[in-house]
């Protein structure tokens, strides 16, 4: 396992009219009434343990990858100094849960030693402006193999694994590749779903076909946003965080 962290960064920003990450493009299509309610009117989703517990694992890779002491010990340390006591209900649920991010960690370093590719990005920040708007986002990790080919990375830490046709096909992968792409000169050749609490990689070769619909999609997002085009969407409310508290709710 090799880590460096190359000189790697983000385009400098340009005028644009309005900004779009990853994950206001993602609420905004599953509902722009939803995004509405969490960036217009400023509602908020309670955390959850399950969503303390993905961040926490999150923030101490973050940590590990970064801070040079590739060690065991210094994984869990990094564990300890990144968790969040916020979501649980009670002392022994945390402690469960931290049990589990610890086993976690120790598969996710027992996997680490027999990686052939070195780290060159971790929590990698990609600019890049369509038409008038700015697409930005982060990528927990971007790897470069023997055969200096790039390979994108995101953690996930919910119990499931995707097979490879769904890697290939997330939009959130091929957001990243297209921001890596553009935002960074980055041509990907790999997508991988590292499935840390599970301890399963899954990895998809990448088909750059459909990047400019991409493009076009998330232009048009943002063009939504910005006029202030938030029709809900009643399809998605059975799992919607705001199905028992919001007027257009159909559940």
């Amino acid at each position: 396992m090799a880590i460096r962290m190359s000189s790697l960064s983000a385009a400098p920003p340009r005028p644009y009219s309005l900004e779009i990450s990853f994950t206001r493009y993602r609420i905004y299509r599953e509902c722009p009434w939803k995004y509405k309610l969490l960036f217009n009117d400023g509602r908020r989703i309670p955390m959850t343990p399950k969503s303390s517990f993905g961040l926490s694992v999150h923030r101490a890779l973050e940590a590990w990858l970064r801070g040079g002491d590739l060690s065991l010990e210094s994984l869990h340390a990094a564990l300890r100094d990144r968790w969040l006591a916020s979501g649980y209900p009670d002392e022994d649920t945390e402690a469960r849960w931290y049990t589990k991010a610890e086993r976690a960690m120790s598969r996710f370093y027992g996997e680490e030693e027999s990686r052939r590719s070195r780290t060159i990005g971790v929590e990698k920040e990609f600019i890049w402006t369509s038409g008038a708007h700015q697409v930005r986002g982060m990528i927990d990790r971007i790897d470069q193999g023997p055969d200096g080919a790039y390979e994108i990375i995101d953690y996930k830490t919910g119990p499931g694994v995707p097979t490879v046709e769904q890697v290939s096909t997330d939009i959130q992968m091929r957001f990243y590749a297209l921001g890596a792409k553009r935002g960074l000169s980055l041509p990907t050749t790999t997508l991988t779903v590292d499935c840390v609490t599970v301890g399963e990689r899954v990895s998809a070769p990448y088909d750059g076909a459909g990047e400019d619909a991409l493009d076009a999609d998330i232009r048009a997002a943002a063009s939504g946003i910005e006029a202030a085009a938030f029709t809900p969407d009643t399809s998605y409310c059975p799992r919607c965080d705001f199905r028992k508290n919001c007027q257009h709710s159909a559940v």
